[in-house]
């Protein structure tokens, strides 16, 4: 068999967010056996449990996201992620990924985005960044319809525009790795006995939203009163005031209630899955631990933050609990309750859990070199 060579920019991977994980896994599997990646990541993958597939070539960065691809001699990948939007300003990851398309443009090597989220751009400096370096990107399949919606709006063509749905929704675990989860909750301080809630709670941009993270505390002791446990679980496990750990610590500080804390480590999806199928249910600011949730058999109750987040609660048929301008305790402390007794809600989800990995099957039907597989 002739190998096929792809080169997969960075676009988070290895940094310490498990969606990372969830959705790089789930592509590789997809790929096309004679498909080969140089692939770069942060330094962080070397704290991942469990090795990347063996057949691809894996390149570390600083993180600055040195070595940049000098003179590409392969075609580039944009795979998962958001690499569209303004959310957290120009800088990351507009900004960080411009250059190295740059490159691969410069280089006269096509790129293609496989699986990806698109946000409205706010800025006119965001609007530039990808006008020079995004828009030569040659086909895009996105998560959903929203996404498309906001791609074509800047100019994009829409016959080199599908929609997929995000890589997560199809993993599938590899191991049972539910007793491993046990004794790591047990050792947290779960006794296994009481309900667990899990909460994942984020800072980024939000780390000056105090009240609203207060009234979150105020809706875990609510739920703690009930006779739930709450422990918090880190997606992202850098230590740092940007990161979970120091917004889960905000907020355990002003509950009255005892919270644990799930260990902040690099799990692999089949580890993070089993802890967060341990649950009751969850309380979720992220996108992907919602996700999570929802391929672990949890309801998971969301605060939406960002356009990406409306439009995944959209796709669930999930109202938003809150948003980080708007918290009521009481409100979500009652949709936190009902998410853990309502099976019914489970089972809907599951369902769409399956139309979701139907879709994201399709995220690699723009691209050449599948075609060109699936034709031989």
């Amino acid at each position: 068999m002739i190998a096929l060579r792809f080169f997969q920019v960075c676009n988070g991977q290895g940094a310490g967010n498990i969606g990372d994980e969830l959705m790089n896994r789930a592509f590789w599997d997809a790929l096309p056996p004679e498909v080969e990646l140089d692939v770069e990541v942060f330094p962080n993958a070397a704290l991942q449990r469990e090795p990347y597939p063996s057949r691809h070539r894996y390149l570390t960065l600083d993180w600055e996201g040195r070595p940049r691809p000098a003179s590409p001699a392969l075609p580039g990948l944009l795979v998962g992620d958001t690499p569209v939007t303004d959310s957290l300003g120009v800088g990351w990851p507009l900004g960080f990924l411009a250059p190295r398309l740059d490159a691969f443009h410069a280089a006269g090597q096509p790129v293609d985005a496989l699986g990806i989220g698109v946000e409205p751009l706010a800025s006119a400096e965001a609007r530039a960044i990808f006008a020079s370096s995004f828009l030569p990107v040659r086909s895009w399949t996105l998560r959903s319809e929203r996404c498309r919606a906001s791609l074509l709006e800047m100019g994009v063509e829409p016959g080199r525009v599908a929609v997929g749905c995000d890589w997560a929704w199809l993993y599938r675990a590899r191991r049972d790795r539910s007793e491993w989860a046990r004794e790591v909750l047990q050792g947290a301080g779960w006794d296994g006995r009481r309900p667990l809630l899990l909460a994942s709670v984020v800072n980024e941009i939000w780390g000056g939203r105090t009240d609203a993270k207060r009234a979150l505390a105020r809706a875990l002791d609510l739920v703690a009163s009930r006779g739930f446990v709450v422990a918090f679980f880190c997606q992202e496990m850098r230590a740092g005031e940007f990161f979970d750990q120091a917004a889960a610590a905000e907020v355990r500080a002003a509950m009255t209630a005892p919270s644990l804390l799930v260990p902040p480590e690099y799990y692999t999806p089949d580890e993070a899955l089993a802890l967060v199928a341990a649950a009751a249910a969850t309380l979720s600011s992220r996108y992907h631990f919602t996700v999570q949730s929802v391929l672990a058999g949890v309801v998971p109750v969301t605060v939406a933050r960002s356009a990406k987040m409306t439009g995944l609660l959209e796709e669930l048929a999930l109202p938003p609990a809150a948003t980080f301008d708007d918290v009521d305790a009481t409100a979500v402390a009652d949709a936190l309750l009902r998410a853990a007794d309502d099976g019914a809600e489970r089972d809907r989800l599951a369902a769409v859990h399956e139309r979701l990995a139907a879709r994201a099957a399709r995220n690699l039907d723009l691209w050449p070199a599948a075609r060109s597989a699936r034709a031989v």
